[in-house]
């Protein structure tokens, strides 16, 4: 089995990651662009029983969703990267950002969602598959 180590900028979080995503690509919600700092977030999501926190602690920031549920962010108490998040709804994913991997290199994104929101300036692939809002369907 495959597994994917990652963490936080200052070292403080690491994680392990088993397996390979449900699904990958990139967020445009207001959320995500508050996240990655203006730009779209690239994530993949995976069970969350494939997620484990191997060092240190992180803290959890919650807003609500569009939809009404909760959305989870854990980041690192110390250089505040984001690292995992999840949706009330759906507690038996995980999302990684993309970005905190040790070695990001072998993302491919299968395409974009909340692209109602995204900026004139983004650059959303227009190859890939794109969704307005939320996905109807989570992956089983």
């Amino acid at each position: 089995m495959t597994i994917h180590k990652g963490g936080c900028l200052c070292g403080a979080v690491r994680f392990e990651v088993k397996g390979e995503p449900l699904l990958s690509g990139a967020c445009y919600c207001r959320d995500c662009q508050y996240v990655a700092g203006g730009g779209g977030a690239y994530g993949m999501m995976f069970p969350a029983d494939a997620v484990t926190i191997t060092q240190g602690k992180t803290s959890v920031f919650v807003v609500k969703g569009e939809s009404g549920a909760d959305v989870y962010r854990r980041f690192c108490s110390e250089c505040g990267v984001h690292l995992i998040s999840h949706n009330g709804d759906n507690p038996q994913f995980r999302a990684i950002k993309v970005g905190v991997l040790d070695d990001p290199s072998w993302f491919k994104s299968e395409g974009s969602i909340w692209t109602s929101s995204a900026q004139p300036w983004h650059r959303i692939d227009p190859d890939l598959p794109v969704i307005e809002k939320n996905p109807q369907a989570v992956p089983t």
